[in-house]
């Protein structure tokens, strides 16, 4: 079997429909769909028990479907459940809030044809309920394949593309190779001790790979929602927040023994850091030297954390200028 689309659901009623009838839609059969309920108390698990049901009903059909009911434990939990379960060779985790374009599956089969990778990225469109125009989110103009021939490649495609979001992190962006998460033991991070765990995620995963190739279609459709799980970073926490995102990095290199990464990781602090806290409206020069602090107390990380702070204070002292300069 070629693809697991795993679909995680919890209270998303009003949108699973689309959701679904976008997947069943699909013009392509070697994929299993694997739904599962995580304790949903709106009547999304009757939605996805009765499309099940459709969805099988065609035996000419290769493509099978399955609900899993659970108690609820979290987007990670599911989607761990989701890797634990998958029997195909590629898994998609498809956010059961949104939707993927009616070609995707024959896309993504055609463009894996011709391009061999370990992962495999796409670009996406942003789309709402307010009557406004979709947005396609832009990252590239041409197909490419990176390689990561050296650890040092991998470490400047981490620090000049993914970490500054030239290249989208999301869960739902990414096509996985199962093979290589179970063989390498990877999981998703608890929600609420790591922030942005699609990111943790897919750094660990570039850890294990050669190979990714970075795609120009755009297959899925994000949908904004005001009440989404997906949240911003809460500027009260942020520094525990990712100082927690940096510390899972490190302690992951370390178990692949990624002597670069762990050599230089000072620069991966600087990195993600920059791209998050030159956001933060109203941090004070007190707040900065007090959050970094607690970075520098952390046993793992600290010299690290230690080692950037001046050119972190400098770049978000320069941040500001420029938006003053702008505003001005």
């Amino acid at each position: 079997m070629l693809f697991s689309l795993i679909v995680p659901v919890y209270n998303t009623k009003e949108y699973l429909e689309t959701c679904l009838n976008s997947i069943e839609a699909q013009n392509f059969d070697d994929f299993e769909l694997i739904i599962i309920d995580d304790g949903s108390e709106d009547g999304s698990g009757a939605i996805c028990d009765e499309f099940c049901d459709r969805f099988n009903a065609d035996k000419n059909r290769k493509r099978k479907g399955r609900v899993i009911h659970q108690e609820n434990v979290g987007l990670s939990g599911v989607r761990n459940r989701g890797i634990q379960e998958a029997k195909g060779d590629w898994l998609w985790f498809i956010d059961s809030d949104d939707f993927i374009v009616p070609d995707a599956l024959e896309t993504l089969c055609e463009r894996m044809r011709y391009a061999k990778g370990d992962l495999y990225v796409f670009q996406y469109i942003k789309v709402n309920d307010e009557g406004k125009e979709p947005e396609f989110i832009y990252f590239r103009e041409m197909q490419n394949i990176v390689q990561f021939k050296k650890e040092t490649d991998l470490l400047k495609n981490l620090n000049d593309r993914l970490f500054c979001y030239k290249d989208s992190w999301e869960t739902w962006t990414r096509l996985f190779n199962r093979e290589i998460i179970l063989k390498n033991k990877l999981s998703y991070k608890n929600t609420k001790d790591v922030f942005a765990e699609d990111l943790c995620f897919a750094t660990e995963y570039m850890m294990c790979i050669e190979k990714s190739v970075m795609l120009v279609n755009y297959l899925y459709c994000y949908r904004m929602r005001s009440d989404s799980i997906m949240r911003s970073l809460d500027q009260k926490n942020a520094f525990s927040s990712l100082f927690n995102l940096l510390e899972d990095i490190y302690l992951e290199a370390k178990r692949f023994r990624k002597k670069v990464i762990i050599k230089q990781f000072d620069s991966i602090v600087f990195s993600v850091l920059k791209t998050h806290i030159i956001k933060f409206d109203g941090l004070s020069e007190d707040d900065f030297f007090l959050g970094i602090e607690e970075g520098m107390m952390n046993k793992s990380i600290g010299k690290y954390v230690r080692k950037s702070r001046q050119l972190l204070y400098d770049e978000v002292k320069t941040s500001r200028k420029e938006k003053i300069s702008t505003n001005g």
